[in-house]
C-alpha cells in the first residue's frame, strides 16, 4: 500500500511546466483571432432581450395577480355584508314566530 501512496505523491507532485510553453501559449493568444464575433454579441443581446422580457411578463402577471386579489377581497367583503343581512332577518322572524 504504501507503494501506491508514494506512486500517488509522484503523480500529484508539483513540476515545473516545460520552457517552451510560455512562449507556445502567449504566441497562440496573440495570433488567435476570435471566433465568436457579431455572433457573440447577437447571442448576447438575444439572452438580455430574453431575460427582460421574462422580467417583464413576470411582473405583469404579479400586477394581474393583486388586482384579481383586490376584487375577490371585495366581493367576499359585499358577501359578508350580504350575509350579516340575510342573517339579521332570519333572526328577526324567527324571533317574531
Amino acid at each position: 500500500m504504501e507503494d501506491f501512496e508514494q506512486q500517488l505523491r509522484d503523480a500529484l507532485a508539483r513540476k515545473q511546466p516545460p520552457a517552451w510553453l510560455e512562449a507556445q501559449v502567449l504566441a497562440r493568444a496573440t495570433t488567435k483571432k476570435s471566433k465568436r464575433g457579431l455572433f457573440g454579441w447577437v447571442m448576447a443581446t438575444a439572452f438580455a432581450i430574453a431575460i427582460a422580457a421574462g422580467v417583464w411578463t413576470d411582473h405583469r402577471e404579479y400586477v394581474l395577480g393583486q388586482a384579481a386579489k383586490a376584487q375577490l377581497q371585495l366581493a367576499l367583503k359585499v358577501t359578508a355584508t350580504e350575509l350579516g343581512k340575510i342573517q339579521k332577518t332570519v333572526r328577526t322572524t324567527t324571533e317574531e314566530e
